[in-house]
């Protein structure tokens, strides 16, 4: 019995050897970049498992996946699959419409290899997020949004000491059609400076939420959602703006860089 672990150990480690020496890719955070013979790589070899993404190949360990059920993820999950079944039930023409939508919206993977979503992707991401900001759900295309003005984040204030704060301070306030939607990490150590992947959605703030001097309070939310601010911790957040109109279409804009603060 030893033996012949033993021997499928050996021939396992053979085979990684024989995938790295022929196949020629390089292993760059779990994605793989393909060398130059080879078109598609999926399947296990021993304990790492090979996949493809749309933009990208991946390679993982062989592990018991990992599920917090946490009450955001619990809802994000309920509203994909809501709008996958939704994507079924779209005429023809409206599926048409996405897919020539979704050619038009081009993304980069890790290694900067640009490449286009599917329609059935855009439209359950567009909707999942105008849901989360109270917006009616989009079913037709083509469709006509007046874009908000844009703003930017320009500091970010958080202190654990007395009453907690955490305070994002914009150059300008959000108009009346406009709503801000602030991302963040948990808080982690104060030398960590890639948070890549790591944000999680807090909440959506509207002009009335914005105080004196174009100021945004997000504790409450932050706290309920990464737990309390602990002194000397840092986190980063990502403020997006999104244009909130009468009919209540949203579509997600980027509202300047990430920014980090340490927690006083």
């Amino acid at each position: 019995m030893k033996n012949s672990l033993k021997n499928s150990s050996r021939d396992g480690e053979k085979i990684k050897k024989f995938v790295h020496k022929k196949v020629g890719f390089i292993i760059c955070m779990a994605r793989v970049l393909l060398g130059a013979q080879t078109d598609d790589i999926r399947g296990k070899i021993g304990n790492n498992v090979f996949g493809k993404g749309r933009s990208v190949h991946t390679i993982r360990k062989k592990v018991k996946p990992f599920n917090p059920q946490s009450t955001s993820q619990t809802a994000v999950r309920a509203l994909t699959r809501q709008f996958s079944v939704a994507w079924r039930s779209l005429s023809p023409a409206n599926i048409v419409a996405w897919n020539e939508a979704a050619l038009h919206t081009t993304k980069s993977n890790i290694f900067g290899a640009k490449y286009h979503t599917t329609g059935h992707k855009l439209f359950v991401a567009y909707n999942v997020e105008a849901f989360l900001n109270g917006a009616t759900v989009q079913i037709d295309l083509p469709f006509n949004v007046t874009k908000a003005a844009a703003i930017a984040a320009t500091a970010l204030t958080i202190d654990s000491t007395g009453t907690p704060k955490a305070e994002l301070t914009f150059d300008v306030d959000p108009d009346t059609n406009s709503a801000i939607v602030i991302f963040a990490t948990a808080q982690s150590s104060a030398g960590i400076s890639n948070f890549k992947g790591k944000y999680r959605r807090i909440a959506s703030y509207a002009l009335t939420d914005f105080t004196t001097g174009h100021k945004l309070n997000f504790t409450t939310e932050y706290v309920a959602r990464m737990g309390t601010l602990e002194a000397c911790s840092k986190v980063s957040v990502q403020a997006y703006y999104t244009n909130n109109d009468s009919v209540k279409q949203v579509i997600k804009l980027k509202a300047g860089p990430n920014i980090d603060a340490i927690i006083a």
